[in-house]
C-alpha cells in the first residue's frame, strides 16, 4: 500500500465523521443561545465527563464562562436543515432554536433547555474551560441525561432509528443509520 503526506494543519479532517451536536446556552438574562459543533467527545465515564470545542470569542463559550451550564442536544438527521440554522452568525441575546423553527423545554438540572427534536440530551455543569491551540476546550459533567422514547436499542443509541448526523466537514454530513458487529 502506498501512502502520502497530508497537510497536518488539515489532521483533523482525517478524524471523520464526527458527532455533532448542538450545544444550547443561556447568557446571564436568560436569553438562549444554540450552535453546532461536531468538536465533540466522551472523556470519562465515572464520572460521566463530556467535552467540546469552541472558538472562544463564540457566543457558546461566553455563556458557559459566565453560567457554568450547558447542553448537549443529540442531532439526527430529521432535523440537519434546522441544525445549520442555528451556525449562522446572529447578534447575542438572538434566540438561534426560534430562528430555525426547533421546540425547546426546560432542563432537568440546569438552565439552557433542551431541544425537543433532539436524538438526547446531556444537561452538564462546567468542570472547566482550557485553551488549546485557537479553540477553547470546554469539559462538563453531566449531570442529567435524558432520551425521547425508541431512541435506545439494547442500551446503545439507536442509529437505525434516529440516523444520527456526523459531520465530514464544511456543509458535508454523513447520516449514521447502519450497524455492523464486529464478530
Amino acid at each position: 500500500m502506498d501512502f502520502e503526506d497530508f497537510p497536518v494543519e488539515n489532521a483533523h479532517r482525517i478524524l471523520t465523521p464526527r458527532p455533532t451536536v448542538i450545544v444550547t446556552t443561556v447568557d446571564e438574562e436568560g436569553n438562549i443561545n444554540a450552535a453546532p459543533f461536531s468538536f465533540t467527545m466522551p472523556v470519562s465515564i465515572n464520572p460521566p465527563i463530556v467535552a467540546f470545542a469552541s472558538a472562544p470569542g463564540h457566543h457558546t463559550a461566553g455563556n458557559i464562562e459566565k453560567t457554568h451550564e450547558f447542553v448537549m442536544n443529540i442531532t439526527p438527521a430529521a432535523i440537519l436543515d434546522k441544525m445549520w440554522i442555528t451556525a449562522e452568525s446572529m447578534p447575542a441575546g438572538q434566540n438561534e432554536l426560534e430562528a430555525a423553527g426547533l421546540t425547546w423545554i426546560p432542563s432537568e438540572k440546569v438552565k439552557p433547555p433542551r431541544i425537543v427534536e433532539a436524538a438526547g440530551h446531556l444537561e452538564c455543569e462546567l468542570l472547566r474551560i482550557s485553551e488549546i491551540g485557537d479553540h477553547n476546550l470546554i469539559t462538563g459533567c453531566v449531570v442529567s441525561a435524558s432520551v425521547p422514547s425508541g431512541c435506545m436499542k439494547d442500551g446503545l443509541l439507536d442509529v437505525e432509528a434516529v440516523k444520527p448526523v456526523l459531520h465530514v466537514g464544511g456543509k458535508e454530513f454523513v447520516i449514521g443509520d447502519h450497524v455492523r458487529r464486529v464478530d
